[in-house]
């Protein structure tokens, strides 16, 4: 059995925010060693990002910041110095990768560019995460999440057709572009066995996003559809009426289906699951059928929908071949049976937050497994030790590179 999946990489993560330290993360959870280089003195902006820890605004209790950094080791660094430009060429001299999500051109223009770095070190593999990417005619143009859904044409097929387009609640476009920046990364890391070379990954968040919304783009250029936000529904999905949506149940909401395995089921298979065998189905025979009597359908089955309990109709339905969903909160999330069965929340201490809970693997390596080492670093706590420990920087050239704002 293999310790780690990923132990023997070396990771420099400048990135802030969330694309790029997710990214780096996952590099982390399994075995990499990583560097979180904060900008000094303020540090990574996600440290200023909620939810906070007992809903205290501190630097060291943002959650996002907590659940994307866990495994890190981290150092402060001002690029904008002499000595800070000078404490990264030494930092990436043995490192594997460079994660950074800065503006593109930024650092080509303090003299730390692909180009640059490369030839420091042949073998590093730069991934650059930005709004829209490194040449184009909109690479210098800044970004956020309903930017990139709005860009992506996501935006414009979500929601209902008389409202206006509609965004994702979670900033999912940051996440997809973390995912597929470690993807990459690792993709850059393979074909470096066999070339021994690095190279530079143009990663835009855009792109990430538009490349999850295939479909329409490829409909358009097949027959010049342009796809539409769906018809005007209150809840739902199946022509117009709201069962099999998302329909309310007695403590939440539930996603009921007359589908079990492929086919749809009878409808009077269904109500006799549902509790209701007397229930008459003239008018509900086949989907046709359905389709034509709708509203009625509605009128019959939400009323006794409603008296179920929601995980109760879930594992009720499930557990017969149903498909059926339920709308899980935070709080059912964090103590659903299945999660906790599969061990996927994990305990860490952190000095200033204490014991906490938080997600775990996203994926299973059984011979080289995930594992949950470190808490996020304080800002700057490791600055000794990497800069004085592994850079060999006396403690007095410390106290000066810290005067002088270079970390």
């Amino acid at each position: 059995m293999l310790d780690t999946a990923l132990g023997q990489f070396k990771i420099i993560d400048l990135s802030t925010h969330i694309a790029g330290p997710l990214a780096a993360k996952m590099f982390a959870d399994y075995g990499s060693e990583v560097l979180k280089v904060e900008p000094a003195p303020a540090g990574d902006p996600a440290r200023s990002v909620g939810p906070f820890f007992h809903d205290d605004p501190l630097p060291e209790k943002s959650l996002l910041f907590f659940y994307l950094n866990c495994n890190k080791r981290g150092v402060t660094l001002n690029l904008e110095t002499a000595a800070g430009r000078k404490l990264l060429l030494d930092l990436i001299n043995d490192a594997d990768v460079l994660l950074e999500s800065f503006p593109a051109g930024y650092l080509a223009s303090l003299g730390l560019g692909y180009e640059d770095l490369e030839k420091v070190n042949p073998g590093l593999v730069v991934t650059s995460i930005t709004p829209f990417g490194q040449f184009g005619p909109y690479r210098d143009y800044a970004g956020s999440d309903l930017v990139y859904y709005a860009m992506s044409g996501m935006m414009y097929s979500s929601g209902a057709h008389d409202r206006e387009p509609l965004k994702h609640g979670h900033p999912q476009s940051f996440y997809m572009g973390g995912m597929i920046a470690a993807y990459a990364t690792s993709a850059a890391l393979f074909s470096r066995l066999m070339t021994g070379e690095g190279q530079h990954i143009d990663l835009s968040l855009q792109e990430s996003v538009a490349a999850h919304h295939y479909d329409s783009a490829t409909r358009y250029s097949y027959t010049g559809t342009i796809e539409r936000r769906a018809p005007k529904i209150e809840s739902g999905s199946f022509k117009g009426t709201r069962f099999e949506g998302i329909v309310p149940a007695a403590d939440g909401h539930i996603a009921p289906t007359m589908q079990r395995g492929r086919p749809t089921a009878p409808f009077h298979e269904y109500v006799t699951f549902l509790g209701h065998p007397e229930l008459d189905d003239t008018k509900f025979a086949d989907r046709q059928m359905i389709a034509e009597n709708r509203e009625e359908l509605d009128e019959v089955l939400l009323p006794l929908l409603k008296q179920w309990k929601k995980l109760e109709y879930f594992n009720t339905f499930m557990s017969e071949g149903f498909v059926a969903g339920v709308v899980q909160t935070s709080e059912d999330l964090a103590n659903c049976p299945q999660l906790e069965h599969r061990g996927y929340f994990a305990e860490i201490d952190h000095p200033v937050m204490g014991r906490l809970r938080v997600p775990g693997e996203m994926f299973r390596l059984p011979e080289c497994p995930w594992s949950l080492r470190l808490p996020a670093p304080m800002l700057g706590q490791h600055n000794k030790e990497v800069y004085t420990g592994e850079l060999g920087i006396s403690a007095q050239d410390l106290v000066n590179l810290r005067q002088l704002g270079a970390i």
